[in-house]
């Protein structure tokens, strides 16, 4: 593979160097990556085109996948975000890509021998699929002719599907406590009631079960947790994370659990489809 041309600095990947050479883009790799890179190969055999295409590693031992062109939902806070991320069509329709790439790992088995990045390697046991863990607008790409790709993989890591499910609505609908960041574009529930509906747009999407339903709020308070706990973790030996801790980002994690926790009434009613959403 041509290594000759120049680089360009792509915008996020604000834990990583994301850099565009040509076709591709190159990332630089983990313990994790051969894991991750099982996954990519196996949803690409099966027809599964909304995921990164890997083309293997470069004469610096980055990762190289093909390039996507289309509109990032980024995570700039100096800008707004894209109108249609903070549509709750775009909710639905990341509940459906969350369906199509849970259901794409059939017949999947991850090589328990391959850790990832934060848990050692293991058999998937039952209900169990590979979760991303990540998808959020920032690492999505709305393909010009239609379509999304999820990029950034690094967090994948067997568990419950609900996972997927609750940081995506944490990222997507978004359940922020922050209004004043919703208000300035930064994402797209401004009020309750908007929130519910975008939650229950992406809990269709996906076609939730009542199971699912019935346990998604309380995992988007677990998810939002765990965020904040895994960036003061990383931030220990990773300055990327500990940038991230001084952006206040675990603290924002905790007052968002806090506020779907006051809440929780509220959005729950929204998920299984009961009652009118009052204003608020």
């Amino acid at each position: 593979m041509d290594d000759t041309e120049a680089e360009e600095v792509l915008q996020g990947g604000n834990t990583s160097v994301v850099v565009r050479v040509g076709d591709t883009v190159r990332r630089s790799t983990g313990h994790w990556t051969p894991a991750v890179h099982a996954l990519l190969e196996h949803l690409k055999s099966v027809g599964f085109v909304d995921a990164p295409n890997v083309l293997g590693l470069d004469y610096q031992g980055r990762e190289v996948l093909l390039f996507v062109a289309g509109e990032v939902g980024h995570h700039d806070r100096g800008q707004p975000l894209p109108p249609w991320f903070r549509t709750t069509d775009a909710c639905a329709a990341i509940g459906d890509w969350l369906r199509r790439f849970h259901d794409a790992q059939l017949g999947f088995a991850p090589d328990p021998a391959l850790p990832w990045r934060m848990v050692a390697g293991h058999r998937l046991t039952l209900g169990e699929v590979v979760v991303h863990h990540d998808v959020a607008p920032y690492n999505t790409i709305a393909r010009p002719f239609g379509g999304l790709t999820v990029i950034d993989w690094d967090f994948c890591a067997p568990g419950d599907p609900v996972e997927d499910l609750a940081f995506s609505a944490w990222q997507w609908v978004p359940l922020w406590a922050d209004k004043v960041a919703v208000a300035n574009g930064y994402g797209g529930a401004m009020t309750l009631p908007e929130a519910a509906a975008k939650l229950a747009a992406l809990a269709d999407g996906y076609d939730a079960s009542p199971e699912q339903r019935a346990h998604l709020v309380d995992a988007c308070v677990h998810q939002m947790t765990k965020h904040a706990d895994d960036v003061e973790a990383l931030a220990v030996t990773d300055p990327a994370f500990a940038a991230l801790v001084g952006l206040g980002v675990a603290r924002s994690a905790r007052l968002d659990a806090a506020w779907v926790s006051d809440n929780q009434e509220v959005l729950s009613a929204a998920v299984h489809g009961a009652g009118a959403v009052p204003n608020g």
